[in-house]
């Protein structure tokens, strides 16, 4: 089961055929690389449960580096003042297993990583500041951040979760690095989908055509919902997203429509092949029997709290809810009024 959906591939330049084996590149201008999004555990400042199965996955395929698109710590969403000594021990935690891949880890951050000036020393002391780039076999990968980065002074906490636009540093950024034509690729990585903004949205607006000039391969993002996956291509450019989650609450599935839609979904990591021109985006899924969350157990306990539905739920299943019923009414009703009154016109005309 796990080789037939690993094998299921979203071509980016080009198609990879399915069940290809990943296989090591035997000349320069060949490599791979994985982009791991949304990989953080939760509140109790532990390690995603899931994150030992990742990284074993990631093992398997052998790349030569990956890249962590955001929300790789919990952090201190709940401002705890105390919190610097922790967000330490959680990097050090993730860190310490991301060592276990025994290859180079690139990283942005997400506003779980970085969402006070606190945060923001720790994360700058350890990795650097953005935007930044870095080059490997030819090909140049841009490092952006859509995450708040509090300037010093700052004292909010927390703000704009869902990103900000790129500034005009980064923007300027962008222009020098894509102004050189040398490059064989180019692919660019954030946190958040600012792809997702309407076409009036400063993205579309200011960024894309910069990429596209730039003929950038593809953009990465790690942020998650309200899918785990999503794709769109525009102008030669490709843009991926890819995430994971926690085990979501018993709870909050059975009451809320968007975490249901969320959680039926596989978790999943891509794997970049660059084989001289040709640039091949694979997404892997992870989960799928482990999590135990796709069993008719687990659906039962969602939608009818573990018992088997009765004959009534299972109708009101299949024919919807009470308002989509009296709307399925009403239009049946106004197809009939309609044809019985063309009959009556008609029977009078002919009268």
């Amino acid at each position: 089961m796990r080789a037939a959906l690993a094998a299921a591939a979203v071509a980016a330049l080009a198609l990879t055929p399915r069940g290809a084996p990943a296989q090591r590149a035997r000349d320069d201008a060949a490599y791979r690389f994985v982009v791991l999004g949304h990989i953080r555990g939760g509140a109790d400042g532990a390690l995603n449960p899931k994150l030992g199965e990742l990284l074993g996955e990631v093992r398997r395929l052998r790349p030569d580096f990956a890249v962590l698109t955001g929300d790789i710590i919990w952090g201190d969403v709940d401002h705890n003042p105390t919190r610097p000594g922790e967000l330490e021990r959680e990097w050090t935690a993730v860190d310490s297993a991301l060592a276990t891949l025994g290859v180079p880890v690139h990283r942005v951050p997400g506003n779980h990583d970085v969402l006070d000036v606190t945060s923001r020393n720790i994360w700058r002391r350890r990795y650097g500041s953005l935007p930044s780039a870095f080059s490997f076999r030819g090909s140049r990968f841009l490092l952006l951040t859509s995450t708040f980065i509090p300037p010093d002074g700052d004292t909010t906490h927390h703000r704009y979760i869902n990103g900000v636009d790129l500034d005009s540093v980064q923007l300027a950024f962008l222009a020098r690095e894509l102004a050189d034509s040398s490059r064989a690729h180019t692919f660019a990585f954030l946190h958040h989908k600012l792809w997702w903004q309407p076409d009036s949205g400063r993205w579309w607006r200011d960024v894309h055509p910069m990429l596209r000039a730039g003929r950038v391969n593809a953009v990465f993002s790690g942020d998650y919902g309200p899918l785990k996956f999503s794709t769109e291509e525009r102008d030669g450019v490709r843009y991926y997203q890819t995430s994971i989650e926690l085990t979501v609450a018993l709870p909050l599935l059975q009451n809320r429509v968007s975490s249901r839609v969320l959680s039926s979904q596989f978790d999943n990591f891509l794997e970049v092949r660059v084989d001289g021109p040709r640039v091949d985006v694979v997404v892997h899924t992870i989960g799928e029997v482990s999590s135990g969350e796709f069993t008719p157990g687990r659906y039962r306990d969602v939608t009818t709290g573990g018992r088997q539905p009765s004959a009534g739920e299972r109708f009101r299943a299949w024919i919807g809810s009470p308002k989509r019923i009296a709307a399925m009414a009403l239009g049946l009703l106004g197809v009939f009024g309609a044809g019985w009154w063309a009959g009556r016109a008609a029977r009078r005309s002919s009268g």
